[in-house]
């Protein structure tokens, strides 16, 4: 189907022009979702979002605006909204932290953004001071307690808590900053 036949079937509520057009966009919304949240739930709850709006919104859509150029309108001011909600953390360090240490096989599309949100990462991580990166890495790679970083860094427990939330703090804070300067440059 044509896209404008498409979306004429889609205003009259047509299920089928609505799983054509999912099925053609989804995957993509999905992938920029997760670039910018960097959470595998939020990313498909942003898809959901997404296309339950264009769904309840179908009567009001313009033929002679390209849908494609619609959804990802949609989805980059909600993105932005996500971002931007302080009274809800929504960014989940630890999916962005797993891709340091694992890339799975998946296709190259999505090896690309774990690429670009490694080199994200890395480059956040990069900024903290040389001890608190060193607490950092040694903490995320899951082999040593509080205990043993501060035995081996000659520093009290309480001072490797404290750094290690301070790092945390800091490169959710840059993150999200790298991630919304990036939405809205969109």
């Amino acid at each position: 189907m044509e896209e404008k036949t498409l979306v004429v079937q889609l205003k009259r509520g047509n299920c089928l022009a609505f799983t054509v057009i999912y099925k053609k966009y989804a995957r993509q919304a999905y992938i920029l979702s997760f670039k910018y949240l960097c959470n595998k739930a939020l990313a498909e709850d942003a898809v959901q979002n997404l296309f339950m709006k264009l769904w309840l919104k179908r009567e009001d859509l313009r033929e002679d605006i390209p849908i494609n150029r619609l959804l990802f309108t949609m989805l980059k001011n909600d993105l932005l909204n996500i971002l931007r909600d302080s009274k809800t953390n929504i960014f989940v360090l630890e999916d962005c932290l797993e891709m340091l240490n694992y890339i799975d096989g998946g296709d190259a599309e999505e090896q690309e953004l774990e690429q670009e949100q490694l080199e994200l990462i890395k480059h956040v991580v990069d900024k903290l001071s040389p001890q608190r990166k060193k607490i950092f890495f040694m903490k995320i790679s899951g082999k040593y307690s509080n205990q043993e970083i501060a035995d081996v860094l000659g520093l009290s427990v309480n001072t490797i808590k404290f750094q290690y939330s301070q790092s945390l703090k800091q490169v959710k804070v840059w993150i999200r900053e790298a991630s919304t300067l990036c939405l809205l440059l969109l």
